[in-house]
């Protein structure tokens, strides 16, 4: 059934290809990543099929440095599909997001994941996989092949106190983009750049706000894009003895891409409705024999009143 999903999702993508001129900001962004960083390891054909792309907007890519004879970066398509609204299999995320945030005020979203994880068996390696997944209580054995996680998440949040407001305000401005590991994990390559993905600009962020004298701390866990929801990485600031989450970069990329109302939304809002929490420090959520494994996330999502 999953598998059924996934292809549908990926040939329902595939409908549409953007053509256009790739935004200048866009293309001052990606120049900040160094080229040491990238990939250019998929492949022309697969570039245009995948990420929704134009045989245009491949070449100018290439005119700009952000692509090779030989292939394309991963995340230099992802980000530049994600700024033209192309629609593709690793962008229908945005979309369900601006969905959850639209949750009435006073009801709750209530989200089922089940935990999938994948054999991290090297090459050649016999014998059955031992997968565990880490649930919000703790780690779980999965002796069906994966474990489920239920979530029941406020659409309203109380907002920030003036500390936490300014601190907001400031990381409202850092530009979201998908960056590689290498540089996406440096908070201080936010600093630089003014540019950062979850995990750089939310230990950035909490390290700022500790800084500060505030109460933050640090999030991991998923945003909620079903039918597969992503690992995902975000700040929680305590305000009247609520732990509220709040991801700025994530409200402006979405206003950038026309996704929220900027009559209703800012950086001071919390996106809570759609972050389900499983820890509070980046690490695998998936175990083979003690080894780091893949989990995928399949999610469903209702909205309804407390009780």
């Amino acid at each position: 059934m999953r598998d059924t999903t996934r292809e549908s999702a990926r040939e329902s993508a595939r409908d549409t290809t953007l053509d256009g001129p790739v935004p200048d900001d866009t293309l001052r962004a990606l120049r900040l990543v160094p080229d040491g960083a990238r990939g250019f390891d998929v492949p022309w054909d697969s570039a245009g099929r995948d990420y929704g792309l134009s045989p245009d907007v491949l070449r100018a890519m290439l005119a700009e440095g952000l692509g090779r004879p030989s292939g394309f970066d991963h995340f230099d398509l992802l980000n530049v599909a994600l700024d033209l609204g192309a629609r593709s299999l690793w962008t229908f995320g945005p979309a369900s997001w601006a969905k959850g945030l639209r949750a009435p005020a006073g009801t709750v979203v209530r989200a089922e994941v089940e935990f999938v994880p994948e054999c991290a068996h090297e090459p050649g390696e016999g014998g059955p996989c031992d997968l565990r997944v880490l649930l919000p209580d703790g780690w779980a054995a999965c002796p069906g092949g994966s474990a489920v996680a239920r979530f029941e998440l406020p659409a309203s949040w109380p907002p920030p106190g003036p500390g936490a407001a300014e601190l907001l305000e400031e990381f409202g401005r850092v530009r979201f983009v998908r960056l590689p590991m290498t540089v996406g994990l440096d908070p201080d390559f936010v600093g630089r750049t003014g540019i950062a993905d979850c995990t750089g600009g939310s230990l950035r962020l909490v390290r700022e706000g500790r800084r500060r004298g505030l109460p933050v701390r640090l999030a991991q866990g998923v945003i909620l894009s079903p039918p597969f929801s992503v690992l995902h990485y975000w700040a929680e600031i305590e305000t009247d003895g609520v732990w509220v989450p709040h991801d700025p970069l994530i409200v402006g990329a979405m206003l950038r891409w026309g996704l929220l109302d900027p009559t209703g939304w800012t950086a001071l809002r919390s996106t809570g409705a759609i972050l389900a929490r499983i820890s509070g420090e980046m690490g695998p959520v998936g175990l083979d024999a003690g080894r780091p494994a893949g989990v995928s996330f399949a999610t469903t999502v209702t909205t309804g009143t407390r009780g």
